[in-house]
């Protein structure tokens, strides 16, 4: 990428950076606040387990509208307008939990989840933007920058989260607050090159439906969105489930958790500026590198399940997400592949409405532990991953 696409993508790299820290430094602060808390102290234990999930379910249910109307409406507003619109929601929605913990409502901090789900569209709109203007064989070299940009938000985020939450769990709120700001008005100076509106947009409640409804007509993107979303269902049970066990089994503080979280970023990383390129180079197209990371992935995440020491358990954190990236990018590449330009912010909204799907799913687990150990959800996870192989292998000629 020469100097000058840089400087005019560095706004959108910023969004899409913004939008993954503010994501992973939640995920620690939510652990941390439900399970030793004020709201621990204040409620039972099974009501305690139910608001869990429901702070986690609240943003994917939000995302699996938003992921779904900003992707189709980035391809009729233009890319730079719509990330100006997420930026402002995201902005609002921490605004929303900074006051409910000032204030200690607890409905406020549901109402900002929610907010930060309909608005978590950046990197799927981030995504078509630069395969907008890369070649077909270049697009997951292409994906990787935007996916390196989502890493470095990755380890940024819960680290920073874990941390200042030590201290005092709004000052992670404020500062993701600020920067949203800081990026919403950066964009507004911002000038994409050919962002320009591809198609009219009609805004209907039902449309996240009918966008959905959409697969049926264009059955080449059945396999991978089917593959990526097994794989990102499995990795995100683990997710979520692995800091419940840090904190239960391990007795890890907030801060504990913010650090183990950035060991998974650091994982995705390394492997974003170095471990995917030189896998990759190895073959001559994508699917030998998408069932590698699959494979891989998914063992490392059953094998999280065992028990082993908590030194075991950050070296696995570091190579699933170190493998994890070899599939992500792959797979994301397939889904922009199977659909042509004016339907590339649709298909990857799509898949960034089974994320969210995939996100509501582990969070509503959550709600089981009381009848079921975090080791049995880690088992789940690597299985589903390695389920994933099933669809992702009949992906022939494909990448």
């Amino acid at each position: 990428m020469d100097l000058d696409a840089l400087r005019s993508r560095a706004p959108l790299f910023l969004a899409v950076f913004i939008d993954i820290f503010s994501f992973g430094l939640m995920y620690p602060l939510i652990v941390a606040l439900f399970g030793s808390g004020w709201v621990a102290e204040t409620y039972a234990p099974a009501i305690r387990d139910a608001l869990l999930s429901l702070a986690f379910a609240l943003f994917p249910i939000g995302m699996f509208f938003g992921a779904s109307l900003l992707g189709d409406l980035s391809d009729s507003l233009g890319r730079r307008r719509t990330l100006m619109i997420c930026m402002g929601g995201l902005a609002g929605g921490y605004g929303l939990m900074w006051a409910a913990l000032e204030i200690g409502h607890l409905w406020l901090f549901f109402l900002g989840r929610l907010t930060c789900g309909l608005m978590a569209g950046t990197a799927p709109i981030a995504q078509a933007s630069v395969v907008d203007a890369a070649p077909e064989d270049q697009r997951s070299a292409a994906m990787a920058q935007v996916v390196l940009v989502n890493t470095l938000g990755m380890v940024a985020g819960p680290a920073i989260g874990g941390v200042l939450g030590h201290w005092d769990f709004r000052l992670p709120l404020g500062l993701a607050l600020a920067l949203c700001l800081v990026t919403l008005a950066l964009l507004r100076r911002a000038d994409f090159a050919g962002d320009a509106a591809r198609r009219a947009f009609k805004l209907d409640w039902k449309q996240p439906f009918i966008l959905l409804g959409r697969i049926r007509d264009r059955p080449s993107i059945v396999l991978p969105g089917g593959a990526f979303f097994l794989f990102q269902l499995g990795f995100l049970i683990y997710y979520t489930f692995i800091l419940v066990e840090m904190q239960a089994s391990y007795g890890f503080s907030t801060a504990g958790l913010g650090l183990f979280s950035m060991v998974m970023g650091i994982g995705c990383a390394v492997s974003s500026a170095w471990g995917f390129g030189r896998l990759r180079a190895r073959f001559p197209s994508d699917r030998p590198v998408t069932l590698i990371g699959l494979a891989l992935c998914g063992t490392f995440v059953a094998a999280s399940a065992l028990p082993i020491p908590a030194a075991g358990q950050v070296v696995l954190a570091f190579l699933s997400t170190f493998s994890n990236i070899f599939a992500f990018i792959t797979l994301l590449a397939a889904i922009s592949s199977a659909v042509d330009e004016s339907e590339r912010g649709w298909a990857l909204g799509i898949a960034n409405a089974g994320v969210a799907l995939s996100v509501f799913i582990a969070g509503l687990l959550t709600s089981l532990l009381s009848l079921m150990s975090s080791d049995a959800f880690l088992l789940l996870g690597g299985l589903t991953i390695l389920i994933g192989l099933v669809p992702a292998w009949r992906m022939r000629g494909t990448g």
